[in-house]
């Protein structure tokens, strides 16, 4: 099975992905964008928030939900430092008295075994057998939608941090009781897509045979869709939330979950609901296969916790969670 979102959110003076600090100014990332202006095409810079933030949340998630099921996470994952097995130093705790296999199919089997998070997002050892195992899941940028582009903004905020005043008549060289400095914030309604190959999960991306059991894929399946369902639930990705918690939220979301892979339409686009509804449509005709679509605010899905829940309830009658 193969799960697809997209979704789109809204989010009022957000500080989700800075990209660099010169001197007392950090700076909001921007990327290359195209529009349409009176039939002529053009490149804007806009805010956005990258992929490696957003996958960065959904692995924290993933490895917190893993260990509520009773699956292995290495001890840095559990941490939230994915340097995941890149190479013998941080590869050496998933094999029996660190000592590390030279095949590549027993380096992965061992990796995957103990670790829920590696196997579900990939990774890359770089040792004298170099082993790769590509991502179960897909994430875009999250950019602008096309219709409000040209409207994103980003604008500093002016702040100041407070130090102690010295005592009278003691001076501390270097002190001052105020730091001005400012931070880029944005605004836009971003869209992002989410893509979940379920049935990448547990097998070898090398052999294409299974590595765990069939209840422990069940498991890791469960804990990799929980996980999405927490991240759009909670909003909890991206930096500075501590104290540049974005206000606003998810304004649409869609949801395919198909037997091959399937990308939903891009939520960049307006129409992007009906349209995946018309390619799914057509794909399911041509090829006589099976579909689920949920969309929320239709068949009274309310809230984007409907949709998720929704998306659960299918695979567990499926089987497949």
């Amino acid at each position: 099975m193969f799960v697809s979102a997209g979704v789109r959110f809204e989010a009022n003076v957000e500080a989700l992905n800075m990209v660099e600090t010169a001197g007392n100014y950090s700076k909001h990332r921007r990327v290359p964008y195209i529009v349409e202006d009176k039939n002529t095409i053009k490149i804007i810079y806009v805010p956005a928030v990258s992929g490696e933030s957003l996958a960065h949340a959904f692995q924290e998630l993933l490895a917190e939900e893993a260990l509520s099921e009773k699956q292995k996470v290495c001890s840095k994952c559990t941490r939230g430092e994915f340097l995941k097995s890149m190479d013998d130093a941080n590869a050496a705790e998933k094999f029996e008295g660190k000592k590390l296999p030279t095949v590549a199919e027993q380096l992965e089997e061992g990796i995957v075994k103990n670790c829920t998070v590696e196997d579900v997002g990939g990774f890359l050892y770089a040792g004298k057998v170099p082993v790769k195992r590509t991502s179960a899941f897909q994430v875009s940028y999250a950019l602008p939608i096309k219709k409000m582009a040209i409207y994103s903004t980003v604008e500093p905020q002016l702040h100041a941090r407070h130090a102690v005043i010295p005592e009278a008549g003691k001076k501390v060289e270097g002190a001052a009781e105020q730091m001005i400095y400012y931070v880029e914030t944005g605004t836009a309604i971003y869209a992002f897509t989410f893509n979940l190959d379920l049935k990448a999960i547990g097998m070898s991306a090398i052999s294409g045979k299974p590595i765990v059991s069939e209840d422990e894929a069940k498991a890791r399946r469960r804990a990799a869709i929980r996980s999405l369902a927490r991240m759009l639930s909670s909003s909890q990705f991206g930096a500075k939330l501590s104290r540049f918690l974005p206000l606003g939220g998810i304004t649409s979301l869609v949801v395919s979950v198909t037997e091959k892979p399937f990308t939903v339409t891009s939520p960049i686009y307006e129409g992007f609901e009906d349209n995946t509804m018309k390619r799914l449509e057509k794909l399911a005709k041509e090829f006589n296969e099976e579909y689920q679509y949920y969309v929320l605010g239709r068949d009274g899905l309310e809230t984007h916790e409907h949709v998720t829940s929704q998306l659960i309830q299918y695979l567990k009658s499926k089987n497949i969670i």
